[in-house]
């Protein structure tokens, strides 16, 4: 059997425009694990949004996060869905901690950091295009926190 090298994943994003930063960790699970039945409505998005932030503040260990706000895509039913309004979100949640080597605050502090959420597609990676685009423009060096080793 032959065995394919697949390329080393590379763990840097630009955001803010163009300062390079470090994935540190990652944690990625589907956005509607545990749904048996029904249909994922705007209600139910909005609680998911709300224990996404949650959830990436207990794992990146910050109070500083961020979510690259997720499309929520109409489900078409016919009738009226007794349970509100069906809508989708992307199929996955991925949740990254993010450090830069430089501050930008407090030149006292060692690093920054930040907590990052979006949803998409398919399990990373590759992230997909339309949230790199979106990394690129968010305020790391306003949003961050900042400390020391």
């Amino acid at each position: 059997m032959k065995h394919l090298n697949a390329p080393a994943m590379d763990n840097t994003l630009i955001i803010d425009g163009d300062l390079e930063v470090t994935i540190k960790r990652i944690m990625q699970t589907q956005t509607y694990d545990g749904l048996l039945e029904g249909l994922p409505t705007t209600r139910m998005n909005n609680r998911i949004l709300s224990e996404v932030m949650e959830e990436t503040k207990r794992f990146c260990g910050l109070t500083e996060v961020h979510l690259v706000e997720p499309v929520q895509t109409e489900i078409p039913y016919e009738g009226k869905y007794p349970f509100g309004s069906p809508a989708a979100l992307p199929g996955i949640i991925c949740i990254v901690q993010l450090h830069c080597y430089d501050t930008f605050k407090d030149k006292k502090m060692n690093y920054s950091a930040l907590g990052l959420a979006w949803f998409q597609q398919h399990f990373a990676f590759p992230i997909e295009q339309e949230i790199l685009d979106k990394i690129k423009d968010i305020p790391f060096r306003k949003l961050c926190g900042e400390f020391v080793y």
